[in-house]
């Protein structure tokens, strides 16, 4: 007498899941994530631990030694004022990344909300929403933010802020479209059917539903921020002296690279690796995420 049959019993999945894995399996995403956290612990802890055991600080000057080559106990050297380079670089790569993610996170947010008000409502409002974000796209990214800071101010906050708001465009554009074809879907007209209000729809069930496209552009938005930063502050409208930022020691070097091309070459190459490793994970979370690639 045969034993009976086992039911076959498949794994479920998920894209969440799926998405992780293909992160995984992605040598260049792995080594971008691997690269940006090294980088970021070490801005953010870097500066206390040469502060404690060194005493090196990134404001201390040290005119009588000047501007020395990279030695044991400078390895980045120091500048014209003698401060030691590299906690000045930690320090400036520690600027930039804050700037960076709260930069994209009020761009995500606000881009987020706005696209998706715009394409759930749809209508005449939805017209007149996308044309101001088309007026708005339409002047020079760069300059606004430069008017933003030369009318209200330099100063840490307001330089977030003013790469944020006007950083959102994009995102409410992808949040709309998405909007578009999630609003007639069957979820939200049962939600509807059972009388839960509009903002509850909105922001309970589609919004969730819009997060991985808004993941995807948020990870590509944070190098761009950064680089903007970088450039506000070699213009001297970025971070201010004395604190230090990785554009502002880029522009510095600048001016000194025919005699002490160490201030130019360390802070451009940490800030070449960064900008390089956030690409590489961003590209790379952007196709663990894309729907076309699920089950390959």
């Amino acid at each position: 007498m045969t034993a009976p049959a086992q039911p076959l019993q498949l794994e479920g999945s998920s894209l969440w899941r799926d998405a992780l894995q293909r992160l995984r399996d992605n040598r260049m995403a792995r080594l971008g994530g691997m690269t940006t956290v090294l980088l970021t612990l070490a801005c953010f802890l870097g500066p206390m631990i040469l502060e404690r055991t060194l005493g090196y600080d990134y404001e201390k000057q040290n005119l009588a030694y000047g501007a020395h080559p990279p030695s044991v106990a400078h390895w980045f050297g120091t500048d014209f004022f003698g401060r030691d380079l590299l906690t000045r670089v930690l320090c400036g790569g520690q600027i930039s990344l804050v700037v960076g993610l709260l930069a994209a996170s009020v761009a995500a947010s606000v881009g987020t909300v706005y696209g998706a008000i715009s394409g759930y409502v749809g209508g005449r409002l939805d017209g007149l929403m996308m044309r101001v974000v088309d007026v708005i796209y339409a002047l020079p990214y760069m300059f606004l933010v430069i008017v933003l800071v030369t009318i209200f101010g330099k100063s840490l906050v307001l330089l977030f802020v003013a790469l944020g708001l006007v950083g959102w465009l994009m995102t409410a554009r992808i949040v709309r479209g998405q909007m578009l074809t999630l609003k007639e879907r069957e979820f939200v007209l049962s939600a509807r059917s059972l009388g839960v209000s509009a903002p509850a729809i909105l922001f309970r069930h589609l919004i969730p539903n819009t997060l991985g496209p808004i993941i995807v552009y948020f990870t590509l938005t944070v190098p761009s921020m950064i680089l903007q930063e970088a450039f506000l502050s070699f213009l001297g409208l970025g971070v201010q002296a004395p604190r230090p930022s990785l554009g502002g020691l880029i522009n510095d070097g600048a001016q000194h690279m025919a005699v002490f091309w160490w201030e130019l070459v360390f802070p451009g190459g940490v800030m070449a690796v960064l900008l390089f490793s956030l690409n590489f994970l961003g590209d790379g979370v952007r196709d663990a995420l894309d729907p076309s690639l699920r089950g390959r």
